[in-house]
C-alpha cells in the first residue's frame, strides 16, 4: 500500500480517489494542464492536497500519459518523484530519482510518463533570499544527492501522514509554522547539493521543443482534417525526418505513434460528449481512421474498452461528459 491509499480526509488533507480519465483533473492550483493518455486500461489516478499558509503540499498516482503543463507559481513548484521506480521525460530529458523539477514563476513543460508515478509537487508562495538557482519564468531539472532526495520525499511522507490522521496536533499553535520550517530545510539542503542537468543537452533540444509546440498548435487549428506528415513537416518549415526526430526526442515516441494517439483521444472525447447523431464509424472517418477492425483494436488497446462501450457508458451517465 502506498503513501496516497493510506491517507484519510482530514480537515486538513483533501483527498481525491476513484476518478476516471474522462473526467480527470490536474491537481488544483499548479497552472493549466492538458493531458493525453497512452494506456487508460485499469486507471488509477488519484490524489491529495494539503494547504499550507505560505505552501501547499501535493501527492499524485498519474497514470501513462503525455502531460502539456503550464505551471505558474509566485515563487517556485518543486516536483520529485516519491520511489526510485518512477521515470518522466521532462522537455525530452529523462527524469529519474534524485532529480527535481524546479519551477519559478510561470513557464512551460512537456511531460511524458510511459507509466503510472507517485509524484509530489510542493508549491511555495515565495522562496526570497534562499538562494536557490534558476532564473525568473523557467523550469529546470537539477540533481540533488540521494540522500537529499530521500530525506524529502520522509518529509513530504511525515507532513501528510500527520496532516491526515493527527489532524489534532496539526492544529495546536504554531504547529503548522513549524512544520513549514522543516519542509523548507529540507529543500534547502537538497538545492544545496544540487547540479543543473547539462546544459549542452537542454540547448540541443530546445529546437525539437520549439518544434513540437509548433507541431501541436497546427493540429489543433486543423482539428477534423487529413494531416500528411510531408505536408506537415512543409508547413512548419521542416524535413520530415527532423520533425520525426523531435517528437522521440520530446514525446518518447514516434511521430505516427504520436499523431494515432491523439486521433484516438480525439475519437474518444467526441463519444464522450456523446452530444451528436454521429455513429462510431463516422467519427472514425472523420479522425482518419478508415479500418474499422484496425481502429477497434486500438481503441480497446488504449481504453480497455470498445467504442460502442464508450458510447453507451457516456449516454447512460450524463456526469461523465462533463
Amino acid at each position: 500500500m502506498s503513501l496516497l491509499d493510506e491517507l484519510v480526509e482530514s480537515n486538513f488533507v483533501k483527498v481525491s480517489r476513484s476518478l476516471d480519465v474522462d473526467r480527470f483533473r490536474s491537481i488544483e492550483g499548479l497552472g493549466d494542464a492538458r493531458s493525453i493518455p497512452i494506456d487508460a486500461k485499469a486507471f488509477n489516478a488519484s490524489f491529495a492536497s494539503l494547504k499550507l499558509k505560505s505552501c501547499s503540499v501535493h501527492l499524485q498516482r498519474t497514470f501513462p500519459r503525455i502531460l502539456q503543463m503550464r505551471y505558474s507559481t509566485t515563487g517556485a513548484i518543486v516536483g520529485l518523484t516519491m520511489d526510485d521506480a518512477a521515470s518522466l521525460i521532462i522537455d525530452g530529458v529523462e527524469a529519474r530519482s534524485p532529480t527535481l523539477l524546479l519551477v519559478k514563476g510561470t513557464a512551460k513543460c512537456e511531460i511524458v510518463e510511459q507509466q503510472a508515478n507517485l509524484v509530489a509537487l510542493v508549491n511555495f508562495a515565495s522562496i526570497d533570499d534562499r538562494g536557490w538557482p534558476g532564473d525568473a519564468d523557467s523550469a529546470q531539472l537539477i540533481v540533488t544527492s540521494p540522500d537529499r532526495c530521500q530525506a524529502l520525499r520522509a518529509t513530504v511522507a511525515d507532513v501528510l501522514t500527520l496532516a491526515s490522521h493527527s489532524p489534532d496536533t496539526f492544529a495546536q499553535p504554531n504547529v503548522i509554522e513549524h512544520v513549514e520550517e522543516s519542509i523548507l530545510q529540507a529543500f534547502d539542503l537538497a538545492m544545496a547539493a544540487a547540479s543543473p542537468t547539462p546544459e549542452a543537452k537542454r540547448l540541443s533540444l530546445s529546437h525539437y521543443l520549439a518544434l513540437v509546440r509548433k507541431l501541436d498548435e497546427f493540429v489543433a487549428a486543423n482539428a477534423g482534417k487529413t494531416l500528411y506528415s510531408a505536408d506537415v513537416a512543409r508547413q512548419l518549415g521542416a524535413s520530415v525526418r527532423t520533425l520525426h526526430n523531435a517528437v522521440v526526442a520530446i514525446r518518447g515516441m514516434s511521430m505516427h505513434r504520436y499523431m494515432r494517439l491523439r486521433r484516438l483521444w480525439n475519437v474518444r472525447q467526441q463519444l464522450v460528449r456523446a452530444d451528436a447523431p454521429q455513429s462510431i464509424k463516422a467519427v472514425a472517418l472523420v479522425n482518419g481512421f478508415w479500418h474499422m477492425g484496425e481502429f477497434s483494436s486500438l481503441y480497446r488497446e488504449l481504453f480497455g474498452e470498445t467504442p460502442q462501450q464508450t458510447l453507451s457508458a457516456a449516454r447512460n451517465n450524463p456526469d461523465r461528459q462533463s
